[in-house]
């Protein structure tokens, strides 16, 4: 039985009674009005209930009398002790819950990882598939534009202002650097190069024919058509190019990745794409040219590749898309190229000649602007050197100087019986020459030879100086690429 004291819902004594006019009951009203607010019915009976149903009851204010376990010493201490087990058990309680939600979290962040994971796998194949869609579309385009014969002699307008504005550039870079006396102390001398000597040696299975640097990489092509990139102590890639003799191979960049590309006697440009991340390397397209291609050079700009031919042909290529750009026939027929070496400052051609003969040709108007003569033999290699006023040019027998300040005018700086290769320093100060076995390092300003390496068993076919010739790079038949340094 209620007692008009006690609250019909919680069942303590009431400080502010309320009755309801729907059942009748007494309740605490600050806890009817809550009740009503939230159902709007009565809590005893479920029937509908509003503030309007409730009268206030006027009585006396009631002591609340203390409860037993609060009559003495003893109950409040079993009172405390019964509120600290209560704060304990909650403790332990959330103690749970917080592991279970740490766990919880654990698995989401684990899922939110896998699912970035798959994401970007996802976006990498996704980019990879698009590279070689365009490079796919670049080969059909590229054999669209063969069929159709419609190559320009001379370059376009938009490469030729490219070209020009590099030039202008480099040029003044060189003029800069070479007014500093700085910029050559970086150089060693000649006394230091002397004691260089061989401080790692890679083996291949076939002999070396040319070589190329990039930074800490170094290209290889081999006799039988066998490409391998190292990097400092190791070799990073490998592969065998259809047992096609390479002529040359050369490192070009357009954008972050590392490129290169390979010229064959049989007439093909081979471009490949290396991956630094994943040290994987393809063949992303391959040029037909259809003759056989005796001289590669990459233009400064970094993108254009420049080729000779036997058959006296002179061709331009953008990498970037494959096709071709230009193509010079002047030439084609009447005399056979042997070699090509590009202007450090990107504006002028030395092209090499089986009947003795350097061409010198101007690449933005598309001419003739001198020819050499006076050497010994085929021209088999020419070289400018980094201070934009010598060229070097190698037949089997002698190597030759030209000043092109004083056009046909040559110094003989070395001659022999088996000449095969020459490589100006970044300096233009030194020239290292290939004889049989050895490698002759001369002084340009006192042509004089001031030291020889014998390292190699067999002909030396290309050398190759590093960024301040902090090393020397060389390739031989006898299947070495040897490294000198200190």
């Amino acid at each position: 039985m209620q007692s008009w004291q006690t609250c019909a819902l919680s069942g303590e004594l009431i400080e502010t009674p309320v009755i309801s006019k729907v059942s009748g009951h007494i309740y605490e009203k600050r806890l009817i009005e809550k009740h009503i607010e939230s159902t709007g019915t009565c809590p005893i009976t479920g029937r509908p209930l509003n503030q309007d149903d409730l009268i206030e009851v006027k009585v006396a204010k009631v002591q609340k009398p203390r409860p037993v376990t609060a009559t003495s010493i003893p109950s409040l201490l079993s009172l405390l002790q019964n509120e600290w087990d209560a704060l304990l058990l909650e403790q332990f309680q959330l103690k749970q819950h917080l592991e279970q939600v740490r766990h919880e979290l654990t698995h989401a962040l684990y899922q939110h990882d896998a699912a970035c994971r798959v994401i970007a796998k996802l976006i990498k194949e996704r980019d990879q598939a698009r590279i070689e869609l365009a490079q796919l579309q670049n080969k059909l385009n590229h054999k669209v534009e063969v069929e159709t014969n419609n190559i320009p002699e001379k370059l376009s307008a938009n490469y030729v202002s490219e070209i020009e504005q590099t030039a202008l550039k480099l040029t003044s870079q060189r003029k800069v650097l070479r007014k500093q006396q700085s910029y050559f102390d970086q150089f060693p001398s000649p006394q230091i190069l002397s004691n260089y000597e061989i401080k790692q040696q890679h083996t291949q299975t076939q002999g070396g024919i040319s070589i190329d640097i990039q930074a800490n990489y170094v290209l290889v092509g081999g006799q039988a058509g066998l490409v391998s990139l190292y990097r400092s102590e190791s070799l990073l890639y490998q592969n065998q190019q259809n047992n096609q003799k390479i002529n040359t191979i050369k490192f070009f960049t357009f954008d972050e990745h590392l490129r290169f590309l390979t010229s064959t006697s049989d007439g093909d440009l081979v471009i490949y794409q290396f991956n630094t991340e994943t040290n994987q390397g393809q063949i992303t397209s391959t040029i037909k040219v259809g003759q056989n291609i005796t001289g590669l050079a990459i233009h400064p700009i970094g993108y254009i590749a420049v080729i000779v031919t036997s058959e006296g042909l002179l061709l331009f290529y953008d990498l970037r898309s494959g096709l071709q750009i230009s193509k010079v026939t002047d030439f084609e027929g009447q005399c056979q190229f042997t070699s090509l070496a590009i202007h450090p400052d990107g504006l002028l051609l030395a092209i090499g000649q089986d009947n003795s003969q350097i061409k010198i040709w101007k690449i933005t108007s598309g001419q003739l602007v001198a020819q050499f003569e006076g050497q010994e033999g085929s021209i088999n290699q020419v070289a400018f050197s980094e201070n934009g006023v010598n060229l070097a040019s190698v037949s089997k027998t002698e190597v030759l100087l030209w000043d092109l300040r004083n056009p046909g005018q040559f110094q003989k700086l070395f001659q022999c019986q088996n000449i095969s290769s020459i490589s100006y320093d970044t300096s233009g100060a030194y020239l290292a020459v290939g004889e049989n076995k050895n490698i002759h390092l001369f002084d340009i300003k006192k042509q004089q030879e001031f030291f020889k390496f014998e390292s190699h068993r067999d002909i030396v076919t290309a050398i190759k100086f590093a960024e301040y010739n902090k090393n020397i790079y060389s390739c031989s038949f006898d299947k070495q690429v040897n490294i000198y340094g200190n």
